[in-house]
């Protein structure tokens, strides 16, 4: 299972970024392909339980079993296989619903198990998740150490962002980090700077108290950047949902002085939208 080339190309200049070549779905690569058996099967124990192969499977076959890991069905219950060959197009699954609920096991076992990914690893997740909710993007080629930006893309409306990765305890740093990948896809890619969205994608909302609130809006005051916040549950929550993302312009996603809600900036119907784990859309207190 491997993506296409097209959602790894980006437009003018932003296309020359030095991106991770990698054409890998599952970013911990547990789905595997027994060649004896032609089947596809899943090693539980490298599952992070994302939906990442479950959005991606054409025939539909990959769920979530019991709510926590990705399974194949080999069984072919909707008569999808073909043994010989066809005359006509393949069939193609008729997809309806969501991937799971956000109340299933996986979503809450997303911190830990993001959490212990390493950087390549987290990065490939970040790009496949922003690829599938309908971004093109990039993220920086494993061991370059001459490029600090941590993902390149741009929304429906070809306007680029620019995105710093954190599912550590350096949360505070990303914004920071966010005005030098500014500067550098200004002066090296010659995009104005009011026409690049800053992101910082994490995996939680660091406590309330936190002087990451403030320093996002400082940002703003001081040099009129507005610095979006997207976590990666959020991000799983559109994907479960089969939802898109038409980017981070305008006032989504942004850092204000009143409540901080990424539900509310999704687009999903479910006006009671459960937090998948605490710190995916809100706050921690």
């Amino acid at each position: 299972m491997e993506k296409n080339e097209s959602e790894l190309t980006l437009f003018g200049a932003l296309d020359a970024f030095p991106g991770d070549p990698s054409h890998d779905v599952c970013p911990t690569r547990a789905i595997r392909w027994d060649g004896q058996n032609s089947v596809a099967f899943v090693l539980t124990d490298d599952c992070i339980g994302c939906g990442l192969c479950i959005s991606r499977c054409p025939y539909g076959a990959i769920s979530l079993e019991d709510g926590l890991t990705a399974s194949v069905e080999a069984a072919d219950p909707a008569g999808l296989a073909i043994t010989g060959p066809a005359m006509g197009e393949h069939p193609e699954v008729n997809r309806s619903g969501q991937i799971a609920t956000l109340d299933v096991p996986a979503a809450a076992n997303l911190p830990g198990k993001v959490g212990a990914l390493d950087d390549g690893r987290t990065t490939l997740l970040v790009r496949n998740l922003l690829n599938e909710v309908g971004l093109n993007a990039r993220t920086r080629r494993r061991g370059d150490t001459n490029v600090r930006i941590d993902a390149v893309g741009f929304s429906r409306s070809e306007r680029p962002f620019v995105a710093e990765i954190e599912t550590g305890t350096g949360v505070l740093e990303s914004p920071r980090a966010l005005i030098e990948d500014v500067a550098v896809l200004h002066s090296r890619y010659d995009y104005p700077v009011d026409e690049i969205d800053p992101v910082s994608i994490i995996l939680s909302f660091p406590n309330v108290r936190s002087e990451y609130y403030q320093v996002v809006r400082d940002i703003e005051k001081v040099l009129g950047l507005r610095c979006r916040t997207i976590t990666i549950g959020a991000l799983v929550a559109l994907l479960w949902h089969c939802a898109t993302l038409d980017g981070f312009d305008g006032d989504a996603f942004t850092i204000g002085e009143g409540t901080i809600d990424l539900a509310e900036c999704l687009g999903l119907d479910d006006a009671k939208l459960p937090e998948p784990y605490p710190g995916a859309f809100r706050p921690v207190r």
